[in-house]
């Protein structure tokens, strides 16, 4: 099932991916065989196996009137993932002109839910090339929640030399944090506000945008991108930096 559910992220269908894994199991076989081993109708497969030959993870020889398909090295995945991102950094200035309002500087709001949405919202801090970035206001980590994921940020963010300046509650989950992953801290700053409340929300500050995070069950983030509101929070930032505590 996290084969399928992985092949799904990459681009395929739940059917699709079916089809790919029974055959890469089978070696080379025929549709009636691919069939039976993916549990899916013939009807279906003969479809199925022409959308991933076209995709270049299936081929197929004749053998005695006969189609034998054999499913292509999973390395061809990365392949097609690279000619993907190849194309996209092809059409990005294009699509981020077309993102701008000619004329217009108003304010621009998002929302991002689940645990990809906030992978999203923590890329595209590194992604603006912004070489610092503020957060104040959660007790709670996104550790708990994408420990795997932060851990790769962190690398990156560190690898950059992004500077974070960080204001946690004083809360005893905070402290803990802040001792137990270390290696995160580099190139970082961070002090305690005098405020003792465990919270999963937080905000963050970068460029001329402000992020709202909500680290709960069902995490999600509001993003407001406007040059005043993010210039407001930075000033209300450095005046509460000034009443925190080491």
């Amino acid at each position: 099932m996290e084969n399928i559910k992985a092949l799904e992220k990459f681009g395929l269908s739940e059917k699709e991916a079916k089809v790919y894994l029974a055959c890469l199991e089978l070696g080379e076989d025929t549709a009636s065989d691919i069939s039976l081993k993916s549990n899916l109708p013939r009807t279906l497969i003969y479809d199925i196996l022409e959308k991933l030959i076209d995709l270049g993870l299936m081929s197929y020889v004749i053998k005695n009137n006969k189609k034998y398909f054999t499913a292509s090295d999973p390395h061809e995945l990365q392949r097609i993932l690279k000619e993907k991102e190849v194309e996209i950094d092809k059409i990005l200035p294009d699509l981020e002109n077309l993102q701008k309002i000619k004329g217009l500087k108003r304010p621009r709001v998002e929302i991002y839910e689940g645990i990809e949405g906030m992978k999203t919202i923590m890329n595209n801090i590194l992604r603006s090339n912004v070489r610092d970035f503020y957060a104040y206001g959660s007790s709670r980590s996104s550790y708990e929640i994408m420990p795997a994921f932060m851990d790769d940020w962190h690398k990156q963010r560190i690898k950059n030399k992004v500077v974070m300046k960080i204001l946690y509650n004083n809360t005893k989950q905070a402290r803990e944090k802040v001792k137990n992953i270390p290696q995160t801290l580099k190139y970082a700053n961070y002090k305690f506000m005098p405020i003792e409340l465990e919270s999963p929300t937080a905000t963050l500050i970068y460029g001329n945008k402000v992020v709202l995070q909500s680290w709960t069950k069902e995490p999600f983030a509001v993003l407001i991108e406007d040059e005043r509101m993010a210039e407001n929070q930075k000033r209300y930032f450095e005046e509460l930096w000034k009443i925190a505590k080491s």
